[in-house]
């Protein structure tokens, strides 16, 4: 375990030799002749000292000024300083009291009462610098002293920070005990401070969290995977040592916590914790960063501005062309960015746990719109409307949904639901009978992004569903790849002995529609047919339809 580090100040070498034979076997000691060399020392920032042991009485720079100076720069607050001059008249020891010492031991030195005093005052001020149990820095230690580092070194772009989160830290203290816990951290730890990464500074920055600081031309990702998944022996037992990381290169002597949030927000970014179990920070994810930033501060104001619009796509018939159904999709027109995509908001919505509200608000405008349009006795077509798998861990959103179905007395399909199979879980803990009763109000459902790696057959298998949708990343792979073809007419043939009917999505050529329509797909939506369309323009592209004879009215 690393030793607190204490400076002693004093003029007479005796006295700092006498004071590092008390001292040397507890805590790890530097010395300075007079208060410029200790307050230089201070200031480079290379130590985080516990106390300082200061006489008063030096040349160059006495234990005065010395105090004086440490006010002035405001380095004085966190370091507990005791005087140890033989001076101990009240004058003396008043004025040193008035200018932040803490303590006082005269000269000459008893091995028994230094020994103690230090201990006390180290223990009083203890500011959580080390960790205790693996005696590298904590968080506020890595982020005093990096920082001092940056500050002061000639060129900090040549330094990194690198994150490692330790894999499975719970399972581990479940199997093998907070003994076995503790040697994971500690083996992490150690691991870190003796790689090849030659670290300044090792943090353990929380529960199973650690950072350093070292130079970038030090980091090779090969070295670091064969450190990584190390087995070691516990007790008798094997363990395995796992961890993910994020780096982060210094740019400049901004706040060092700006690079660690950095190195953080890199392990966002690894895709498989097993092939590359980590992820440098780039300028994408910086973006992505900001952007995420403003989706959120933004989404409240924007939705009660009304900013967030609701668009419809045409759900055509594949055996006639005409206009079957429609599907309700978000878009969000920013005041000052414009046209926002919906995958540069809704992921973030769906984190953030926003997306209820405003699929909420969606269903809501839905059935609105369907309502005032066959009060007028104008055209509609039943319109699908998507749930987030956030909707079903929201028990007054469910609820919002059930009455509004209750209430509007929609005729059956009229208005539908679009789920993913990500949905699952939250359906199985929450709401697993809530399906069937979005069903027994009229509701259809449809299984959404089918071959997408959302929904699979095991969805099928546990709930009933009226429509399947093929997601479009396989529609899409129709005319690349010559499998294709035949699991989609796969696809559609095990949905009709099912019962449901199927949607193609994303149809953009003649030949994808003319396939379809002879696999016997049910439906057709892409743009083919039809793009998202504002309220006003799919309203009259359904009295367009009506018009041709091109619709399949309610």
């Amino acid at each position: 375990m690393l030793k607190s580090e204490i400076l002693i100040v004093d003029d007479s070498e005796i006295n700092r030799s006498m004071l590092r034979l008390m001292l040397q076997e507890e805590y790890e000691i530097t010395e300075a002749e007079n208060g410029a060399e200790a307050l230089a020392i201070i200031q480079k920032g290379d130590h985080i000292f516990r106390l300082v042991l200061l006489d008063l009485v030096m040349p160059v720079m006495d234990g005065f000024s010395f105090l004086a100076e440490l006010q002035k720069e405001k380095l004085q607050s966190p370091l507990p300083i005791i005087i140890i001059s033989g001076d101990n008249s009240e004058e003396a020891l008043d004025k040193a009291y008035g200018l932040g010492a803490v303590d006082f031991f005269t000269k000459p030195f008893n091995p028994s009462i230094v020994n103690h005093r230090v201990q006390n005052v180290i223990s009083l001020y203890a500011h959580g610098y080390r960790d205790k149990l693996t005696g590298c820095y904590t968080r506020n230690g890595f982020i005093q002293v990096s920082e001092n580092f940056i500050q002061t070194v000639e060129d900090p772009t040549l330094y990194s920070i690198i994150l490692y989160d330790l894999k499975n830290f719970k399972a581990i203290n479940s199997v093998y005990g907070v003994e076995g816990g503790d040697f994971a951290l500690k083996y992490t730890s150690n691991g870190i401070q003796n790689s090849g990464l030659a670290p300044l500074f090792v943090a353990r920055l929380e529960a199973d969290h650690f950072a350093c600081l070292a130079e970038s031309k030090n980091i090779d990702f090969n070295a670091m995977m064969e450190d990584n998944g190390a087995q070691v022996e516990v007790n008798g037992r094997p363990m395995q040592i796992r961890f993910r990381m994020g780096v982060a290169k210094v740019d400049s002597r901004a706040p060092i916590t700006g690079f660690m949030d950095r190195a953080k927000l890199a392990m966002n970014y690894i895709e498989d914790e097993y092939l590359k179990p980590y992820a440098e920070f780039d300028e994408k994810m910086a973006e992505n960063y900001v952007n995420a930033a403003m989706v959120t501060s933004d989404f409240e104001n924007s939705l009660e501005n009304n900013e967030f619009k609701v668009y419809y796509q045409p759900v055509m018939e594949a055996a006639t062309g005409k206009i079957a159904s429609a599907e309700a999709l978000i878009r969000w027109i920013h005041p000052k960015r414009g046209f926002v995509r919906p995958d540069l908001f809704i992921p973030v919505l769906e984190k953030d746990g926003y997306i209820s509200k405003l699929d909420l608000f969606v269903d809501l405008k839905v059935h609105s719109v369907v309502k005032e349009w066959k009060k007028q006795g104008l055209p509609t077509v039943p319109v699908s409307v998507n749930l987030s798998w956030m909707d079903f861990y929201d028990a007054d959103m469910i609820r919002f949904i059930l009455d509004r179905l209750e209430s509007n007395k929609t005729e059956p399909g009229e208005i539908r639901y679009e789920i993913t199979e990500s949905s699952f879980a939250a359906l199985k803990e929450n709401h697993d009978e809530v399906l069937k009763d979005m069903q027994r109000l009229g509701a259809w459902l449809l299984m959404d992004d089918f071959g997408s790696g959302y929904s699979s057959l095991g969805m099928l298998m546990n709930y009933k569903f009226n429509i399947l949708k093929i997601d479009m990343s396989i529609v899409r792979k129709l005319e690349e790849k010559p499998e294709v073809p035949h699991i989609v007419e796969l696809i559609i043939n095990m949905c009709h002995h099912l019962g449901m009917k199927v949607v193609a999505e994303g149809v953009e050529t003649e030949s994808q529609l003319n396939f379809l329509k002879n696999a016997g797909c049910d439906y057709i939506q892409g743009y083919y047919f039809s793009k998202p369309l504002p309220e006003e323009d799919f309203k009259a592209f359904l009295a367009k339809s009506k018009e041709d004879g091109k619709i399949i009215e309610n």
